[in-house]
């Protein structure tokens, strides 16, 4: 059946369309386009159409001004669709779209040290596996550690001896036999100390004259490295010249590789050399001090024993005595402890993980000789992310520590996930003009992981209690913006009102004057309201 119709003209004429045999589905397209086109003129035309004039219009009259009020007929606002909302004080929000990516927040990165100079003697994670808190990582060995188990082992010996003593003085105080046999065992106590001095005392000068053969080695290392960088320097100059062959310069290179691992090497020495003349003075400290105290016992006991009386004061420096050695017992196994390694465990001391994460990389081979400055492995809390934001310029003073926003990313299409702004970096990126800011995660689940792209939707506050409307809401009258309220009573009738417009936010203009709280105007379709306004206006 060929398609025929009618379209309203202006005037309430009708205009038949011709028939057309065999229309291509192009040109149907092209002639149902113009069939609402032509409509919407109409509508446009029905709305704004001029009332009849009661009297002709005298020529060369001024064109009047807008008039204040339109009305709309009953018809005329059923087809306008218009749409009416009461305005209110309001927060005005500026929305944002931000670019990122998942990263590791930084505190959840744990490089793990070894806390005394030491041989690795066993890696037992590579990078990638997942470990637990405690999970011993590394084996390593270190003399230091040795010399606290040494410590150790004497301190327990102390204690041992202490507990006996007092045994003996708890018996002998029953027996009353405290007169002479006490001074002679202080004075013992004065032989002994004296001769704990003389061995310290030899311990310590060993220890300087290690330290200084130390030393020297590092220096005759160093003059040698020294030599070999000027030569390589000098034969890599030649080498341009061709002066010299590959092969020669490739035999310097790797002497000086070899001197300056030679140089690590007595660095370490000497490092373990420092800390074995700290530990003999320490020691030697300490039997200086046991000396002085055996000396003032001793010097108590001849004084006691010149006065002819008995006290039960032998019991309690004995109790004292004690007490003590348990102190240096437990300090020496915290020092153990501290060092990562245990009582009866030799030289050798464990690495364990801190916490619950994965090993992200490793540092360190069997073998290898480890400093306390230079990680062996580093963990990370893989569950523990942020958000890395990328602030381009036109959003830098909205994104502000507190923002809320919703993220989204392709690896799940049907996830939204939230977060909050924590941090924005004072300064932009190096040659990126853009500010980082970092938002952390609530409630992900451990589904974000390191590198995922997010895309980040949120809204800023800009202004807390503004009046504002639509874009569509506000129209040109004779040049001015203005809106249009309903006037109360009176249906289809609509009062002009100019108003002071101030910033636009997305689809949002700020109203400054014009507009008060709880009025109500024209949000939607209000062109027509304005094409029927000028319509009147040309009457």
């Amino acid at each position: 059946m060929e398609p025929s119709g009618e379209i309203l003209a202006r005037g309430g004429s009708t205009v038949k369309e011709a028939s057309i045999p065999h229309v291509s589905p192009s040109l149907r397209n092209v002639g149902l386009t113009l069939l609402v086109v032509a409509i919407g003129a109409a509508l446009v035309w029905y709305i704004s159409r001029p009332r009849e004039r009661t009297q002709p219009a005298e020529a060369e009259t001024p064109a009047p001004s807008a008039p204040d009020i339109v009305t709309l007929s009953p018809e005329s606002l059923r087809i306008a669709g218009l749409q009416v909302e009461q305005v209110s004080l309001q927060p005005l929000r500026r929305p944002l779209r931000l670019f990122g990516q998942v990263e590791y927040l930084p505190q959840s990165t744990v490089p793990l040290n070894s806390r005394v100079t030491a041989r690795v003697v066993q890696i037992r994670v590579r990078p990638g596996d997942k470990v637990r808190a405690g999970q011993v990582l590394a084996v390593l060995d270190s003399e230091e550690v040795l010399r606290a188990e040494m410590n150790y082992a004497q301190a327990k010996r102390q204690l041992a001896f202490a507990e006996r003593e007092l045994q003996r003085r708890r018996e002998l105080a029953k027996l009353g036999a405290y007169a002479s046999p006490a001074l002679e065992e202080a004075r013992a106590r004065l032989v002994e100390a004296q001769r704990d001095v003389r061995n310290a005392e030899a311990d310590y000068r060993s220890a300087q004259q290690a330290l200084r053969s130390a030393e020297a080695g590092l220096r005759k290392a160093q003059v040698t490295l020294q030599n070999l960088s000027n030569q390589l320097q000098r034969a890599e100059r030649l080498l341009g010249a061709q002066l010299v062959s590959q092969q020669e310069v490739d035999n310097l290179r790797a002497q000086h590789e070899e001197a300056q691992a030679e140089v690590q090497q007595n660095e370490a020495q000497v490092e373990t050399a420092r800390a074995a003349l700290a530990s003999a003075e320490s020691r030697l400290q300490s039997a200086q001090q046991a000396l002085e105290i055996a000396q003032q016992q001793a010097q108590r006991a001849e004084r006691v024993y010149q006065q002819g009386y008995l006290t039960a004061k032998e019991v309690a420096e004995a109790e004292r005595e004690y007490r003590l050695a348990q102190l240096e017992l437990r300090s020496a196994e915290d020092a153990l402890r501290l060092l990562g390694s245990a009582p009866g465990k030799g030289h050798t001391f464990t690495l364990t993980a801190p916490i619950d994460g994965e090993v992200v990389e490793v540092m360190a081979s069997a073998g290898q000789t480890v400093t306390p400055d230079k990680p062996i492995l580093r963990l990370v809390n893989s569950s523990a992310v942020w958000v890395a934001l990328d602030i381009y310029p036109d959003d830098v003073p909205y994104v502000q520590p507190g923002l809320k926003v919703r993220l989204t990313t392709d690896a799940y299409p049907d996830r939204v996930f939230e977060a909050t702004v924590q941090q924005v970096m004072p300064e932009a990126e190096e040659g990126r003009q853009v500010v980082r800011a970092y938002a952390v995660l609530s409630r992900a689940g451990g589904l974000l992981k390191p590198g995922m792209f997010v895309r980040a939707e949120g809204a800023a506050v800009i202004s807390q209690a503004v009046i504002a409307v639509p874009i569509e809401a506000v129209q040109q009258v004779e040049g001015q913006p203005c809106v249009f309220l309903p006037v109360e009573g009176q249906e289809g009738t609509f009062r002009v009102r100019q108003v002071e417009l101030g910033e636009t936010v997305g689809n949002l203009i700020v109203i400054r004057s014009g507009l008060r709280s709880g009025e109500r105007v024209v949000t939607r379709n209000a062109s027509l309201v304005a094409a029927a306004l000028a319509g009147a206006g040309v009457e």
